[in-house]
């Protein structure tokens, strides 16, 4: 029978813990002792988020975290805490020995019995705000030990998958103005299981997304949005892109596999006959791929 450990609200008792921008990979060691942890030291436990090449990102001053720390007699404590302007956050006096397992952004309705209990998590179906975007961004993270010579980090995951569109205007009728895009019929909900630091995508939970522009020239538009782990089949509609009112539909000409923690770029050109894919690969996730262009042909 799976242990399952006692769960009690953490009341009293903080520790400060500074968050810094680091790289993502550390190993572990039992011989480091949490020196950084004495009475009367004020630094603490560096944040990172952890992309699949290591590249790193931090998280906003006024971001917030749901944290829950599991004590060596397996007694659960969860708080939230909010990042500080100066970039540090409060943690409770377990997190020196205990395990620590951490999520942004915080959810209403996720508290203690959450780490014992599958949680849903869904991506806004208007991602077209920043805010809406942010939102849909599931992480989750844990404390890891690493060498004396090293730090104790806070790494956080991103668990969904991000998709990000170029298109390539040959008409000379696209401006960020008059256009939009949505991705078609995207599965958009995850069960969440906090203790294993797990989601497995809800099957059916299917939705349409509009996405957030996040660059335009004259010639070219980005968006990007948020979706849960899946596989778009070959034939698939994928998008509705819309100008002036007129309405554009493309499907996918092979099978994609869009996995969390990882940013998939699709390439496309904007005709007289309507969106033509020319390309897709994947990068990291902070990383929308706009270096990587392709010529632009006109017919005026």
């Amino acid at each position: 029978m799976m242990h399952i450990p006692s769960i009690s609200q953490y009341r009293q008792g903080a520790l400060v813990a500074s968050l810094a921008l680091m790289l993502a990979a550390c190993g572990s060691s039992d011989e480091y002792q949490w020196e950084m942890w004495d009475t009367g030291q004020q630094e603490g436990t560096p944040v990172s988020i952890n992309a699949e090449d290591g590249t790193e990102e931090s998280l906003k001053a006024g971001s917030t975290l749901g944290v829950f720390v599991v004590s060596e007699d397996g007694t659960v404590t969860w708080m939230t805490v909010v990042v500080d302007k100066d970039g540090s956050i409060i943690l409770p006096p377990e997190a020196q020995t205990g395990k620590v397992v951490a999520y942004a952004p915080e959810q209403p309705g996720w508290g203690l019995e959450s780490f014992t209990t599958t949680q849903r998590f869904e991506v806004q179906p208007d991602q077209s705000k920043q805010a809406d975007y942010d939102a849909s961004d599931l992480m989750i993270g844990t404390i890891t030990t690493a060498t004396r010579s090293q730090e104790v980090r806070l790494q956080l995951r991103h668990m969904l998958a991000r998709v990000v569109v170029h298109i390539v205007d040959e008409t000379g009728a696209v401006d960020s103005d008059n256009a939009s895009m949505r991705l078609l019929r995207m599965a958009g909900t995850v069960n969440v299981n906090l203790s294993a630091m797990q989601v497995s995508t809800v099957e059916n939970s299917l939705t349409d997304i509009d996405m957030l522009p996040c660059n335009a020239t004259d010639r070219r538009i980005s968006l990007a949005a948020i979706v849960a782990p899946q596989t778009i089949e070959e034939g698939s509609d994928f998008l509705e892109f819309t100008v002036a009112g007129s309405h554009r539909t493309c499907q996918l000409p092979s099978k994609t596999e869009l996995e969390g923690n990882k940013t998939f770029v699709f390439q496309m050109r904007y005709t007289d006959e309507g969106l033509v894919p020319e390309g897709s690969y994947i990068v990291a996730w902070e990383d929308d791929g706009s270096e990587t262009e392709f010529n632009i042909r006109t017919n005026k």
